[in-house]
């Protein structure tokens, strides 16, 4: 590839004429990540830093590149070479010598690595783009997204605004283009669609259609069915428990908590999770150590145990306190050990390395680099976690540990409790049958969006795109 017809390069070259070198590490560090094996943006990025150290760095990773470039040698050689007494008097400039033809320049002479003087070199640098030179190839397409459109401008809160959007935007199209590519996971998106109506939907029809003291989930008792628990009649499509509430008003009025906890505990398990992953991975040490072996701590206390025991101790927990409980176990276990290998991964990256040498700070690249990595990661981990704590908030109420609010796990424990205190034969199976089912078509549609956001994780499968 010619440097001089790479518009991010040129651009870059521009910016350090004009003595913003500030800018041109930004945008020639965001060009190594997209293409770390790019020798010319490494030399370049010599040009852009200041410290000797870093200028040291930057062309030490072009030589890897490519080792028989004499322009990044030379400069390596005058850099490495120990200061020189400087003299009493200025020496006179040497006269300029004739610009060569347009023949002689090689696609590797985007720089000169003779001048003694930042201004010359710079100068240089200009003169040097300004030269036709034969086009090559194109072996790597432009990079527009980071173009800054004039050299002397500077980004404003409103165009950076507009610019992560912009970003933001695009990524989530190639996310949702892979995720599109499951069936299942468009099925279980529908499905969690479906149950978000039935948390929508009931108490508009308290306020509007049923009646509350008839249909109330609670209090709720139908004067005109007899005896209770009855099967399927017109006015209650899934019949009536043993205390003559409406089973369908109890399913939905079920469904908020049940998203109540799985929500909460999909959101602290992110949280928790990536917060421990990605500052083991950045710190590594004695901070990696010690979280690791927190998080193998956590993984010998399963979260459903833990939340049978606490349900056990304080009956009173509600739905978000639950969720807590869970979200916080499970991200401080298993989800800390699973995101921690993928960012060690993203930490050893040359991208990374770029950052660092640009001037990057831990706050700035854990922000910027390593949290926005893991996020698919950390999607997967939170639909996981809705299903477990869930099913976990449904034993719990099964087993009468904890009954303050209302959920599927309730409806199944009374229909047990309260079909024997009336005599009946057998349980009720119009309550057992909906409530199992919701748990099991709502345990699925998480499972199903989890497949499909594993697709989006996949390095492998990203690719392609």
């Amino acid at each position: 590839m010619d440097p001089s017809t790479n518009p991010t390069l040129k651009q870059a070259t521009e910016l350090i004429q004009a003595g913003n070198r500030q800018q041109a590490q930004v945008l020639l560090a965001q060009f190594v990540k997209a293409y770390p094996h790019n020798e010319h943006a490494w030399h370049v990025l010599s040009y852009a830093l200041v410290e000797k150290e870093k200028q040291i760095y930057a062309l030490k990773r072009a030589l890897q590149i490519n080792p028989t470039n004499p322009h990044v040698k030379a400069r390596l050689d005058k850099l490495s070479s120990p200061p020189s007494q400087p003299p009493a008097r200025p020496p006179t400039p040497p006269p300029t010598p004739p610009p060569e033809p347009p023949s002689a320049v090689s696609s590797n002479s985007i720089l000169d690595t003779h001048p003694q003087r930042e201004g010359s070199l710079l100068q240089s640098v200009a003169a040097n783009l300004e030269i036709k030179s034969r086009p090559l190839p194109r072996t790597e397409p432009q990079i527009r997204a980071y173009q800054i459109p004039k050299s002397k401008q500077k980004y404003g809160l409103g165009r950076r605004i507009k610019t992560r959007i912009t970003i933001f935007w695009r990524q989530t199209r190639m996310n949702w283009r892979i995720f599109a590519q499951s069936p299942l996971a468009i099925l279980g998106l529908i499905l969690i669609l479906l149950f978000g109506i039935m948390a929508i939907l009931h108490p508009i029809l308290i306020d509007t259609i049923w009646p509350r003291g008839i249909y109330d989930p609670t209090t709720g008792f139908d004067m005109m069915v007899f005896p209770h628990p009855s099967p399927p009649v017109p006015g209650h499509i899934l019949g009536t428990d043993s205390l003559g509430r409406d089973v369908l008003s109890m399913i939905l009025a079920a469904t908020t908590p049940t998203f109540t906890v799985g929500l909460t505990a999909a959101l602290t398990t992110a949280i928790i999770g990536t917060i421990l992953s990605v500052t083991a991975a950045y710190f590594q040490g004695k901070v990696d150590m010690i979280i690791t072996n927190l998080a193998d701590v956590f993984l010998l206390f399963p979260a459903p145990i833990i939340m049978v025991i606490i349900g056990a101790r304080f009956r009173d927990l509600g739905p978000i306190e639950l969720g807590l409980i869970y979200g916080f176990v499970t991200g401080a276990g298993a989800t800390t050990i699973v995101m921690r290998a993928l960012a060690i991964q993203i930490a050893s990256k040359p991208f990374m390395e770029a950052a660092h040498i640009a001037g990057g700070g831990p706050w700035h690249i854990i922000t910027k680099h390593l949290i926005p990595s893991v996020m698919p990661l950390a999607a997967l981990q939170m639909m996981i976690a809705v299903t477990g704590a869930v099913v976990a908030d449904g034993f719990i109420s099964f087993f009468g540990i904890t009954r303050t609010v209302s959920n599927w796990g309730t409806i199944i424990y009374d229909a047990f409790i309260y079909g024997d205190m009336t005599g009946s034969y057998g349980p009720p199976w119009h309550m057992l049958i909906p409530a199992a089912a919701c748990f099991s078509l709502f345990a699925l549609g998480f499972y199903l969006v989890s497949r499909g956001l594993h697709r989006v994780a996949s390095p492998s499968l990203r690719e392609d795109y």
